[in-house]
Formats: structure tokens, sequence, C-alpha cells
């Protein structure tokens, strides 16, 4: 007699890239920071998994509850806590997290490399021959070529998403493992986040995110900067910060000691 095999429930642990807010002293300030961010792209936070990190902020159980409120009624949802004792766990607090690690980082010495040697407003022979080709098809005339002797940006780690067709507004685009490259133009209200670089072969109008996962090397190349935010590894400009002289230009931006910055590419 052949017995069947009774079911079960089938569970298993998986990883999925998050958001990690990290506040900061004065929590004040840094909420100052978070309404400018959120003043900019009120949707910025929309949708999206976030972890809250207070491994730098010295906390007491009734400052967490406050902030999560304060986070709450800025419609930030959070999904998880980090760096907080794990005694603090309940029913009224998002789980406590534990063992979450960093995208890994390259070694020091590239990026020494890069800053020492690299001509911020340059890119590489092949970069050039790639944005080039693409601009010509888009019939931009290509981007000029200029110093060749700059460093590589971040090779992916996974294979890059390609668009083919614009990215309408309203629409967002994740891909965390790799660069993310838009033969088109990204709308105003749309978003693009890359664990990579990102590539916009027509006007960027909407949100870019290189790096969102912690990869420092990410860039952001466009044909022609109209954007909302530019953000490179968490670090970010609004339109208002984006300087009048790159506006509307072929740009690149990368981060530099711990600040974002744009070159045009002509």
């Amino acid at each position: 007699m052949t017995q069947a095999s009774s079911r079960h429930i089938r569970f298993r642990g998986r990883s999925f890239p998050v958001l990690t807010l990290e506040p900061e002293q004065p929590i004040e300030g840094w909420f100052e920071q978070l309404d400018a961010l959120l003043e900019q792209s009120p949707a910025f936070f929309s949708r999206k998994s976030i972890v809250i990190d207070l491994a730098k902020l010295t906390i007491e159980r009734p400052q967490l509850t406050e902030l999560l409120e304060n986070l709450a009624r800025r419609g930030i949802r959070v999904m998880g806590l980090s760096g907080v004792d794990p005694s603090w766990a309940c029913d009224d607090l998002p789980p406590i997290l534990a063992g979450g690690r960093a995208t890994p980082q390259p070694p020091p010495d590239a990026g020494a490399t890069r800053a020492k040697d690299a001509n911020p407003g340059t890119l590489t022979p092949s970069e050039e021959a790639a944005f080039e080709d693409i601009a010509n098809a888009l019939g931009a005339g290509g981007a000029q070529a200029v110093d060749p002797k700059a460093s590589e940006p971040p090779a992916p780690a996974a294979a890059p998403l390609i668009l083919l067709e614009p990215v309408r507004s309203g629409q967002s685009i994740y891909h965390p493992d790799g660069d993310v490259t838009v033969i088109g133009s990204v709308a105003s209200g749309a978003e693009i986040m890359a664990g990579g670089s990102v590539h916009i072969y027509g006007t960027l109008r909407g949100r870019a995110m290189a790096g969102a996962y912690g990869e420092k090397r990410a860039r952001i190349f466009c044909r022609k900067l109209e954007a909302e935010l530019l953000s490179v590894c968490g670090v970010y400009l609004t339109a208002d910060e984006i300087s009048a002289n790159v506006q509307s230009q072929s740009i690149q931006a990368w981060l530099e000691n711990e600040t974002v910055k744009i070159a045009r590419l002509d």
C-alpha cells in the first residue's frame, strides 16, 4: 500500500535588498533634511522597504516610539529596526533585525586611485564610444572625447538592466545588482534606482539613484539633465541644489568626499 506524504506549509529563508535610513544627532536637524528631501520628492519613500538603523543614536525606548511616529506622519513605513537592544522586541515595534550586511565595498586602493588620478569630468575610451554610438543613434551628435586616463566606474555585480523605451511618470525601476541603462528619457515623477551606475540616453526629468545599496563608485550619466533628484550611494542633490551651469547639459555625477559632484561631458 502506497502512503502519500502529508502536505506541509513551505517556508525558507531569503535575502532582499532594502533601503536603510540612518538617523543622526541632532535628530531635529536630521528631520529637517528629511523634510527638505520629501518636499522635493514626496513619493521618494513610497512603496519601498525601509529599515531604520539606530546604531549612530543613543536612544531610549520612548524616544524610539516618537521617532517611528514622526516617520509614519511623513508616510515612511518602517519594516524593521537594527542597531537596538533585541530585548526591546514587542508587538508595538517593527521587527528587530540582526546580522544585516552592507553591500560589499571595493578595496580601498581602487577608490584612492580614482580620487587621486581621475579627472572628474572625463570618461574612459570605452564609455566615450558607447555614449557616442547611442547618442548618434538618437540624433544627439554624441559626447565629445575627453581625457582617456580617467579610471573606470564600477563593473556591475550582475547583468545590466537595459530599457529600450522611455520611463513614464509614476514608474519606478529597481535593479539592485547592477547598472540600469535607459535608451530614452525618464519623465518627471519617474524613478530609477540601481545598485550600480545609471545611464540615461535621453532627458532625465525624474529621479536617478546610483549605488543605492552601498556602491560608492557608481555614477549617473545622462544626455540632458533636468532632474528632480540625483543620488549616489545615498547622498543626494535636489533640483534646487543642482547648479544652473549643468542644467540641460550632458553630465555625469559621482560621489566624492561624501558630496555628489556633477560635471559636463562636453
